[in-house]
């Protein structure tokens, strides 16, 4: 029927001409101007930079030396990328920001000059490093992060819904969820079985041409004691002087050798944890995931808009399911205890009453700590191995930083001031395991002091009250937090692929924190006003 009557009794139309009328003034209020397609420019190349840093550059900074440059599409598709192509990357990133000048606001607030005080501390230890190249390599990228938080607070804050740069994200974490799934079901397996005939790194010879085939089978299969063989010096040693490998293996432990490496490269393939795109790092896998998972659920919520409730909500939940799995997959003890803290933070910001919060809170805890001892009692009886370890790294840094209380050794030299406290018996390592306790260690307790107040201060600032007034925004902090509190225990700071999107997302969540002056962008308007009709 074209007419017909309302509650009141009044007529209302929805005629075509009517329907016809409502879209034209949608389509003019949505109209964009240059600011409108810079500012959606910016949107994307930042949602692709984090998207290809997911992807490829999944490795440790300092561990960038290792990783060989692609030769042919072949190997550019499937194998990471040299930090060297993230700084191009990051390079166009910037250019897009710069037609974004004049700035969205006019004076940044006090609070806001802190991240170049700790990068401008960064430099001034820099002077004093125990190694150059380290600290050359860990700067640029320092330079990289602080630069996001600029181009994220500037630049992309009028982008409240995050449009152009919650795709891209949310589509590279699924493919590193599709890879780490690939892995578990034969893909590391087949690794494991393809090792010895495998190139080694680029000396064009195979594994098999540089450790004898037995050798390569037992450290494969047996974990126990390639594990003993890596944490007793006397015993590689006599290993590698038996199989001659003497020249492979350092016996001052100035740093770690090539020996050493290879080990460490296989008790990872051999544990059968998925890693995805993270080289090797299944606990950067599982931060990844509980970093962008709520902001990628939002993100599929609102790209699936066209279906009904209860098919956007099975897809949703599946892949919610899907991530928890891949959590679980990659055998991450920190995982599994940073998922029990986003559940909390989701549990206290529901808006339901204290007493429901606290029972659901309880039942998590005490739900998760049962399944968490359940699934690593084996671990647990065997010692808790990596735990133990993260204590002697911790003892370490906390000796560095008070032997160099004021500098540190230089911006990640960790590895080298730990090479001479090392105990004879303890595993070889390049970084903390502790992002804070490293910045103590590396460039001294004013660069700790005043990295805790920048991620610490900006997370509790920017808390929010309740879920639903701003859901992009609270997802975003929920997941800024995860990554916060996994860094206590692990690198995320030093991994492009983990510090990028941290980064980036803390600066646009300052800015949403700002007055907005000036109309919303076209593109963002539209969006919402199509998500309220």
């Amino acid at each position: 029927m074209a007419n017909g009557k309302s509650g009141n009794g009044k007529k209302t139309s929805s005629s075509p001409d009517s329907f016809n009328q409502k879209e034209s003034s949608l389509r003019s209020s949505a109209s964009l101007t240059v600011a409108d397609v810079r500012l959606r420019l910016l949107a994307w190349c930042s949602g692709l930079l984090l998207m290809f840093g997911l992807l490829k550059f999944g490795t440790p900074v300092i561990l960038q030396d290792q990783i060989e440059s692609p030769q042919g599409w072949i190997q550019w598709f499937f194998f990471p990328w040299p930090i060297q192509t993230a700084y191009m990357m990051f390079a166009v990133l910037g250019m897009a920001a710069v037609r974004m000048l004049p700035f969205r606001v006019k004076a940044m607030p006090k609070w806001l000059w802190l991240p170049l005080a700790w990068l401008a501390w960064q430099f001034a230890s820099a002077f004093f490093t125990i190694d150059q190249k380290l600290t050359h390599m860990v700067l640029a990228h320092f330079m990289v992060l602080v630069g996001l938080f600029y181009i994220g607070f500037f630049m992309l804050s009028k982008n409240t819904r995050l449009k152009g740069v919650a795709g891209p994200a949310t589509f590279g974490l699924i493919l590193a969820m599709w890879t780490a799934t690939e892995q578990k079901f034969g893909g590391l397996e087949a690794t494991k079985q393809a090792i010895p005939q495998s190139p080694y790194f680029d000396t064009g010879m195979t594994w098999n041409q540089v450790y004898p085939q037995a050798f390569l089978e037992k450290t494969i299969e047996d974990q126990a004691w390639l594990q003993s063989l890596r944490a007793d010096e006397d015993m590689l040693q006599q290993t590698a002087q038996s199989l001659g490998l003497v020249p492979l293996l350092n016996p001052q432990g100035a740093k770690e050798s090539q020996l050493e490496r290879d080990l460490a490269f296989l008790e990872k393939i051999g544990k059968n944890r998925v890693f995805g795109t993270f080289g090797g790092y299944p606990n950067a896998l599982a931060a990844a995931i509980w970093l962008l998972l709520p902001l990628s659920l939002v993100c599929i919520w609102q790209m699936t808009h066209r279906l009904q409730k209860p098919s956007r909500a099975l897809i949703t939940g599946l892949v919610a399911v899907w991530a928890v799995a891949c959590v679980v997959w990659s055998g991450s003890k920190g995982g599994w205890l940073i998922g029990m803290l986003s559940v909390g933070l989701l549990f206290l910001l529901s808006r339901v009453s204290r007493r429901v919060k606290a029972a659901l809170v309880l039942a998590l805890v005490i739900g998760g700590s049962f399944a968490f001892a359940w699934k690593y009692q084996a671990y647990f009886e065997k010692g808790a191995t990596s735990v133990g370890a993260r204590f002697e790294y911790w003892k370490a840094g906390w000796h560095t930083s008070f032997e160099h209380p004021l500098l540190g050794s230089g911006p990640g030299t960790f590895m080298r001031a730990f090479a001479k406290v090392k105990p004879d018996d303890a595993e070889m390592t390049r970084l903390t395991h502790n992002d804070y306790l490293q910045q103590a260690s590396d460039a001294g307790w004013p660069s700790a002091i005043m990295y805790l107040l920048w991620i610490g201060g900006s997370l509790w600032i920017m808390r929010p009250k309740s879920l639903a007034n701003n859901l992009v925004y609270e997802m975003v902090w929920i997941g800024l937090v995860a990554l916060a509190f996994q860094n206590t225990i692990e690198f995320g700071l030093y991994i492009p692929a983990l510090s990028w999107p941290f980064f980036l997302l803390l600066g646009w969540l300052w800015g949403q924190r700002l007055p907005q002056p000036g109309p919303k962008p076209a593109f963002d308007q539209a969006s919402s006003d199509l998500a309220s009709s």
